[in-house]
């Protein structure tokens, strides 16, 4: 609906929220789309929407906007979710999951080293009786140049 070269727009869910006109000017508007209500109303409960303007009207640059915008809404949704510790919570399980992944990792880590040492003591052995038995496919020294990340120096085509 055009009024005398003015078109309508849809507002934002902060000026619904709020019952005032969407204005092209919103500095609300990229963030909180009209239908994503609640979202804006996480971010108001927890910061209020003076506070977000305050906060987007410091930064100069689009991007910073972008990801404070983003900070500000998963902060707010998860105090939703979680009341007590908000985002908090969320860190302290990722934090607990990456302690968890250390922790197996070290354990692969000793697993292999107890096979390498069986296999390099096997290989030893089976050497001095004077029979062949099963060998490493590669020496010790390529192990572990293996083990600290593999070079593809071997299929290098410009050589």
């Amino acid at each position: 609906m055009t009024v005398k070269g003015v078109t309508s727009r849809v507002s934002c869910a902060a000026c619904k929220y709020q019952r005032r006109k969407c204005t092209s000017q919103c500095v609300l508007a990229p963030y909180f789309p009209a239908n994503q209500p609640k979202k804006f109303q996480n971010a108001h409960r927890l910061f209020g929407v003076r506070n977000i303007v305050r906060i987007l009207e410091q930064l100069d640059d689009e991007d910073q906007k972008a990801d404070a915008m983003k900070s500000i809404i998963f902060e707010s949704d998860m105090r939703e979710k979680f009341p007590v510790y908000g985002c908090a919570e969320c860190i302290f399980y990722l934090r607990q999951q990456l302690q968890i992944a250390l922790q197996e990792l070290q354990y692969v880590n000793a697993q292999l080293d107890i096979y390498r040492q069986q296999q390099q003591h096997s290989s030893e052995s089976s050497v001095n009786n004077g029979r062949l038995s099963m060998l490493p496919f590669f020496s010790s020294t390529e192990a572990e140049s293996i083990s600290q990340g593999i070079t593809y120096s071997d299929f290098d085509v410009s050589n």
